[in-house]
């Protein structure tokens, strides 16, 4: 009498490797963050010299994040992020290589932080892009696998730049672009190792035995215009889009000018300032292991934008009273326990909501929207306060980010979140199920 064959649990190789991958190149990301405006500095002694360099890095960055989308349906997710990351690293290196030389003429590194930001955009999408192949892969929930790397990302937020000021200062900037280059280069071989070369692969070739032959593949215009159609011509997807991006504004804004004006203006340094965003970043973490744990069990639309209001507008209004520091901590604290919990989610709707050979492209979309109004922001805002003052600016930022928040609820965007469309379960041909 046979046995039937017990029912193996699938490989969980895949999540380990996307969920390292991300450690390293978030790392990476943070080093350079503070490792690169240092050595312009220090070399060139320039406060506009380091303006041009962020802007070659982070514009080519955003460009590219959303120019990107048909290449990586096209190549497929990992493949894209393996050979970008490398790309990165050989950008970076050559940096201290060649400053060791002598040869590092400014416009020179102008181009080579450019060649950083165009690799990085794109190797962040096809990362975050993987997310919904890995979660199928291994038969999880995608709000588990999404709260996974969201507790990565907020992690390196709260250690990276304060473990990158640290290496900088102890070691100098140009071993931290080592650093940099090294983790890059890490991510490349981890995802090489651990995430199978067809996970992320949305062009499957035909069944066996004949078929009908593949539609002619569009052109790249044509194919980047139909991930923007995706995206733009869902309703809850725009809502959602545009929801983040007014509130990432106003958060870059508060963060990057108000706080700094704030805590100054309370005789405090910029001690204070670290202290403020190291709570909101530590009870990130928190709130996004609490995701990754139990947040596909919770109501997926109430979760979402009461974390969004606690998130956003009381941390803005906090800093509207006079209260003594204690307090600030505290309702810091909570929006960041609440922050947490937002992109697990938000990344199981996106992922519901865009069909499996649109992912590349509509998350590429998606991340450059999100970000497109935050440079813009900054300025605005802090010429706001030096019109107006910090208080008349807060009220006004805390009301632009309930009105973000709260239409949305009002609108056909809230219903569309519960209801996944047709296509939401097939992630990828011949992907398991998800379980119940």
């Amino acid at each position: 009498m046979s046995r039937a064959a017990p029912d193996r649990r699938p490989s969980r190789r895949p999540l380990v490797g996307l969920v390292l991958a991300q450690a390293c190149s978030y790392t990476g990301t943070r080093l350079a963050m503070v490792a690169l405006p240092w050595f312009v500095l220090t070399t060139t002694g320039s406060a506009t010299d380091m303006g041009l360099v962020t802007l070659c890095e982070l514009g080519a960055y955003t460009l590219a994040r959303l120019l990107s989308g048909p290449l990586l349906d096209r190549l497929g997710h990992r493949v894209v992020s393996v050979r970008l990351d490398v790309v990165a690293a050989v950008a970076l290196l050559c940096v201290p290589l060649l400053h060791a030389r002598g040869l590092l003429a400014f416009p020179l590194l102008l181009v080579l932080v450019t060649v950083v930001g165009l690799a990085t955009g794109p190797s962040e999408t096809a990362k975050v892009s993987l997310t919904p192949f890995v979660a199928a892969a291994t038969r999880m929930r995608v709000e588990r696998v999404a709260g996974l790397t969201g507790t990565v990302d907020r992690f390196s937020q709260t250690v990276g730049p304060i473990a990158a000021g640290a290496v900088v200062a102890t070691a100098g900037a140009l071993h931290a672009l080592y650093a940099n280059a090294v983790l890059m280069v890490l991510a490349s071989v981890v995802l090489t190792s651990l995430v199978p070369r067809s996970l992320g692969r949305t062009d499957a070739p035909p069944a066996a035995g004949g078929g009908a032959d593949p539609p002619p593949r569009a052109g790249y215009l044509a194919q980047l215009y139909e991930g923007w159609r995706t995206v733009w011509g869902d309703a809850c997807l725009r809502a959602l889009v545009l929801m983040i991006m007014v509130t990432n504004l106003v958060d870059v804004a508060v963060m990057t000018v108000v706080l700094p004006v704030w805590v100054a203006g309370h005789g405090a340094g910029a001690q204070t300032v670290g202290l403020i965003a190291g709570v909101l970043g530590g009870a990130s973490v928190l709130g996004a292991v609490t995701a990754a744990w139990i947040g596909h069990r919770l109501p997926r639309r109430a979760t979402f934008f009461t974390a969004f209001l606690v998130s956003g507008p009381p941390r803005i209004l906090v800093l509207a009273l006079d209260v003594p520091l204690w307090a600030v901590l505290v309702v810091w604290g909570a929006s960041g326990l609440a922050g947490g919990l937002i992109n697990p989610i938000l990344s199981a709707v996106l992922f519901e909501r865009l069909p499996a050979d649109m992912t590349g492209r509509g998350m590429a979309v998606v991340g450059a929207l999100a970000r497109i109004g935050a440079p813009v922001g900054a300025p605005l805002v802090g010429l706001a306060v030096g019109l107006v003052g910090t208080s008349p600016v807060l009220l006004v930022c805390a009301a632009v980010y309930l009105l973000a928040t709260t239409l949305p609820v009002l609108g056909p965007a809230a219903a569309a979140m519960a209801a996944p469309p047709a296509h939401a379960p097939v992630r990828t041909p011949g992907s398991p199920s998800p379980p119940a």
